[in-house]
């Protein structure tokens, strides 16, 4: 094999790479990979609190990956736990943003291996909008009604349009006027959370919502179907503040607009919908990850006896004699 002249190879110091150089690395290969802005962001903010605990600790910036161990995760899981003051569960969902980072410094062999698990918590299930509150929500607001007019009759089409269709916030805000296609009953999704596209269908009520919405809002096919006063993209801030002022002035005083999306899956199920038609509505990858939007109580799970197989065995009305 001939000498090639001017080059020399050297290993690569594992040692020597800093973490957040490391991130910035995945960062790249997220966008490589077409992983959502939404989704980076996510991975970003935990790193501020990663920073913000090496800063408690004393620890300097200049961390590397070599140091980053089991007892450095642990400490880290106390840590957000105890000075932030959250709950279990979102200490996990700040781990669920951290590990990839972790594990593809493991996977480059930065980082040594070892096994991280989450906390253990007693699941919680969240309460749907009730049907009050869904009532009050749901009524159209009067025309009579002139305290910016098309923003309260924007909301109101955006609170019908969550609730039958289950779809993310973030996926109502990317909607152009084109993805609506009132005559085949469908809405297509072209930006979505997994980058995966897929349609919901139009039901006969929210049907008629947006025909109505569209009358007062005019546009072209390549306008954002829910924007804002001026016809641009709405804001996260904006769309979240805008149905908490419609909410109060309605006297409902809970307006997450995820809690659209768990009322969306439980009222499915309620009126015999199936979890298979629930998983591709809502555009989960698995099962696991729709069943977390479940909320059956006691009265949808008393329903099930109808189907309990001891009450479908004929047994004939004699006693049997005893040995």
């Amino acid at each position: 094999m001939a000498k090639t002249k001017g080059y020399k190879i050297g290993m690569v110091n594992k040692q020597g790479m800093l973490f957040k150089d490391l991130c910035e690395m995945y960062f790249k290969r997220c966008e490589a990979n077409g992983v959502s802005h939404h989704t980076t962001n996510g991975y970003k903010n935990i790193l501020k609190y990663f920073y913000e605990y090496l800063q408690y600790k004393g620890v300097s910036e200049e961390f590397y990956c070599y140091e980053f161990t089991a007892y450095t995760f642990e400490d880290f899981k106390v840590h957000i736990k105890q000075v932030r003051k959250v709950k279990d569960i979102t200490v996990n969902s700040y781990i669920r943003k951290l590990t990839p980072m972790l594990s593809y410094g493991m996977e480059l062999g930065y980082i040594e291996k070892f096994p991280y698990s989450y906390v253990k918590h007693q699941e919680v299930f969240k309460d749907i909008y009730t049907e009050e509150e869904l009532k009050l929500l749901l009524k159209k607001p009067s025309k009579e009604d002139t305290t910016n007019r098309f923003a309260e009759f924007r909301n109101w089409a955006i609170i019908n349009f969550l609730l039958g269709t289950g779809i993310r916030a973030l996926e109502l805000r990317e909607l152009k006027i084109s993805n609506v296609d009132l005559k085949e009953g469908l809405v297509n999704l072209s930006h979505t959370k997994n980058r995966k596209p897929r349609q919901v269908p139009i039901s006969n009520v929210l049907h008629k919502v947006l025909v109505e919405y569209l009358q007062v809002r005019g546009g072209t096919p390549n306008d954002y179907l829910f924007c804002t006063s001026y016809g641009d993209r709405m804001p996260r801030t904006t769309l979240q503040m805008g149905i908490v002022k419609y909410a109060k002035r309605r006297g409902v005083f809970r307006y997450s607009l995820h809690l659209f999306r768990h009322t969306f899956a439980t009222l499915f199920l309620r009126e015999g919908g199936d979890i298979y038609t629930l998983k591709r509505l809502l555009g989960h990858s698995s099962y696991r990850m729709t069943e977390y939007y479940l909320h059956l109580d006691g009265k949808d799970l008393k329903c099930a006896t109808a189907f309990n197989p001891l009450d479908k065995i004929k047994v004939e009305n004699t006693m049997i004699k005893m040995k």
